[in-house]
């Protein structure tokens, strides 16, 4: 074998440009035998190799040696050489990409460093400003905002607090750009109120310390409105026109009938009378001066003048407050009363509210529509359903029961709203869990009637003493103004050192279709209204307010509760009693405020003259020949109810408060019927003679037996046993 050709590929290999000598002869050390050996030369090739490169002569020309095994080395180092040249380009390539990755990865770095370095030098900056103002508003877009006029909650739907739509400002300049476009959009007059508003929003304003502002601490309730929307651009007696349709289809009837033989359908045009309620408020600032004395320096902006605009106008941004307050709760518990010439009314007297207008189209009411029939006369709209007295015990039952009643045409349109009063909810809620709790298929804190899930409920704030729940199509009902914000377009007009301050404006709610006006009752069906109710509005145990130095009234309620009087005033009569109706009179302030009734003329049947303490209840009826009967006298607590005579188990249903019977004939009381577990019961003693008692023993679990005499009391709580056990006991 020809060794002399391979000396130049070894080398290659080896990356050498000679072969080592060591002690005159040419060598190849351990590792770069390895090296061959790892491109596929053989141990006998390396040896025979390295005595070539010592005695070339000798070796180059060895015999026994086949051209072919020669071919076979040649083509060995072949392929090595070229797995080399591969090698060598693919570690070229592994470097050329590492040094690419590591300039593109020092190239990032760099540029996050950047960034860090530039929002540094924002944030040092941001932060030696001063502190932003909250009441200009807060937010920029990174991005331009397309001004959208059908946004509803920002004005053109720009972001920040200073375009807000619940400011009032923002609210005219939406109206203006709509009316520009040739839409119109109901929207409150400016007034003082707003520009303070605004001023705020400005930063005009002048700046308070915390330490020194003045806190009213008068937290607006949440607007009914929100349930019943407000109509601006109503009269008083404004008509609401409406439509009620007779039955049109049939058989066909054209083969063998005269066409006007056989025509049927009816349309019949019903009104709603809408009556709007002149409101106002009047106030007259005087004695300004005197603030100078007794009022924080720094609202004083007006130096010595006695006219304090500044402070007058902070009032009257509080007063706001209380105006609206006041027409919430006017909203629900208003009772018209039509003002005395020259003396201040009460608030919940300047309108009617919703249970008002409901009772009046149950009890009768005067109709003004000029529908050419029923003008001036006395009409009935609503006939109310007979059901049980709500109580957490039945009310799911209630629901149910008067849900039922309505005709299925309306109860399955899926737009009839039940609403109640929002104490209801939870008894609702309770009562669910009580029987339905374990099923499986029970929704806990459903907001719709349980066994009618196309009826909603709703619940009315502000009504903790109604008991009225009614079902109408939802937004049947509305509240009305005139002018939308003229309350708080306050006029103000000043007199020598006072200033006068008012404002005029209208309101209503009612519904805009209620039914058919029949004036008789006894025609009344319940096929031709839109609303129905259950048979009461408040119970027997709710006393509301009598007037001042008059009369009681049971036109409202029938049981009323007396008020402080300017003297001590004498009840010669019962306004608006109904022949066989108790009236349970509530004596509410006693001496020189109280009130007294003499055992004279219709009130000739009394046991004796009734000289009551504050507290003391006496219950009448009227007789047909207008005399009052005395029905019962008592002294217990607020709110009670009397139990028959005689009784061994009264029932509780109803209230919690009650007094025992004048018993005839001795009296263990062995049971409370209708009682709900969890609910404490309060029993006053009535009388010595014959007393009830109450026995510790069977139902009852008491710390010992307990006679009921007048002026004792005990309390009662029923367990899940169905025990009743004693909370408390004592004497008044």
């Amino acid at each position: 074998m020809n060794f002399a050709n391979f000396i130049p590929a070894i080398l290659g290999i080896l990356g050498l440009t000679a072969f080592k000598e060591v002690d005159g002869k040419k060598e190849l050390s351990d590792d770069e035998c390895a090296t061959l050996k790892g491109y596929g030369f053989s141990d006998r090739f390396l040896n025979d190799f390295q005595a070539y490169l010592n005695a070339p002569a000798t070796s180059g020309d060895k015999k026994g040696k086949s051209t072919h095994q020669e071919a076979v080395v040649a083509a060995a180092l072949g392929q090595a050489v070229d797995q080399l040249a591969a090698k060598s380009a693919e570690l070229e390539a592994l470097k050329q990409q590492a040094a690419s990755d590591k300039a593109s990865h020092v190239a990032a770095i760099e540029a996050k460093e950047a960034e860090i370095a530039a929002l540094n030098e924002k944030v040092s900056i941001l932060s030696a400003l001063p502190e932003p103002d909250l009441g200009k508003g807060a937010g920029t877009a990174s991005a331009p905002v397309a001004f959208n006029l059908d946004d509803t909650q920002q004005l053109g739907g720009l972001p920040g607090e200073m375009f807000s739509l619940d400011r009032p400002y923002n609210k005219r300049a939406r109206a203006a750009l709509l009316a520009a476009q040739g839409q119109e959009l109901a929207v409150a007059v400016a007034n003082s109120v707003d520009y303070q508003r605004l001023r705020d929003d400005l930063g005009a304003f002048y700046r308070t310390p915390w330490s020194q502002r003045i806190q009213s601490f008068l937290v607006e309730l949440p607007t009914i409105t929100r349930l019943f929307p407000t109509e601006s651009g109503h009269q008083d007696l404004d008509t609401l026109a409406n439509l009620w349709l007779g039955e049109f289809s049939q058989p066909d009837n054209s083969q063998e009938s005269d066409f006007d033989k056989v025509t049927k359908g009816s349309y019949e045009f019903g009104h709603e009378t809408l009556r709007m309620y002149d409101v106002m408020f009047a106030h007259k600032f005087k004695s300004l001066k005197a603030l100078e004395k007794s009022w924080i320096g720094y609202l004083n902006r007006e130096g010595s003048n006695p006219v304090k605009l500044s402070f007058i106008e902070y009032l009257l941004v509080e007063t706001a407050k209380a105006l609206h307050n006041e027409r919430e709760l006017r909203y629900v518990n208003g009772v018209r009363k039509n003002p005395d010439p020259n003396v201040p009314g009460r608030a919940m007297e300047a309108a009617d509210g919703l249970y008002e207008y409901l009772r009046k189209r149950v009890d009768g009411h005067t109709d003004f529509t000029p529908d050419g029939g029923t003008t001036g006369q006395t009409v009935y709209q609503i006939k109310p359903f007979e059901l049980p007295h709500i109580t957490p015990g039945n009310i799911g039952e209630v629901f149910y029961l008067g849900t039922g009643m309505i005709p299925s045409v309306f109860r399955d349109s899926g737009r009839i709203v039940l609403y109640i009063p929002s104490f209801m909810l939870p008894w609702y809620h309770k009562y669910n869990e009580t029987h339905y709790g374990q099923n499986t298929d029970y929704k806990a804190n459903i907001t719709y009637v349980k066994e009618y899930p196309s009826v909603r409920i709703v619940t009315i704030p502000n009504a903790d003493n109604h008991h009225r729940i009614f079902w109408t199509i939802d937004g049947n009902i509305k509240t009305f103004d005139h002018v939308a914000g003229e309350m708080l377009r306050f006029t103000l007009e000043q007199q020598d050192w006072t200033m006068k301050v008012w404002s005029n404006w209208k309101e209503s709610i009612q519904a805009e279709a209620v039914g058919y006006k029949y004036t008789n009752r006894l025609d009344m069906d319940g096929s031709r209204q839109l609303i129905w109710c259950n048979d009461y509005d408040r119970p027997d145990t709710y006393f509301i307010e009598g007037d001042k130095d008059s009369n009681p009234s049971a036109l409202l309620h029938s049981s009323i509760v007396t008020v402080a009087n300017s003297k001590s005033f004498q009840i010669t009569d019962i306004k608006d009693a109904q022949v066989g109706q108790i009236v349970t009179i509530k004596c509410g302030a006693d001496g020189d405020a109280g009130v007294s009734i003499k055992n004279d003329g219709k009130f000739s049947l009394l046991s004796a003259d009734w000289t009551p303490s504050k507290g003391d209840v006496i219950k009448l009826m009227k007789r047909a020949d207008d005399k009052f009967i005395e029905i019962s006298r008592n002294s217990a607590a607020s709110e009670s109810y009397q139990f028959p005579a005689d009784e061994t188990a009264p029932s509780v249903q109803g209230a919690t408060v009650f007094i025992t019977g004048d018993n005839t004939q001795s009296t263990a009381i062995t049971d409370l019927a209708d009682a709900v577990e969890g609910t404490v019961y309060t029993i006053h003693g009535s009388g010595n003679t014959n007393a009830s008692t109450i026995a510790s023993g069977d139902k009852f679990v008491l710390t010992k037996a307990m006679t009921l005499k007048a002026g004792t009391y005990i309390q009662l709580v029923k367990a899940v046993d169905g025990k009743f056990y004693e909370v408390a006991r004592g004497r008044l």
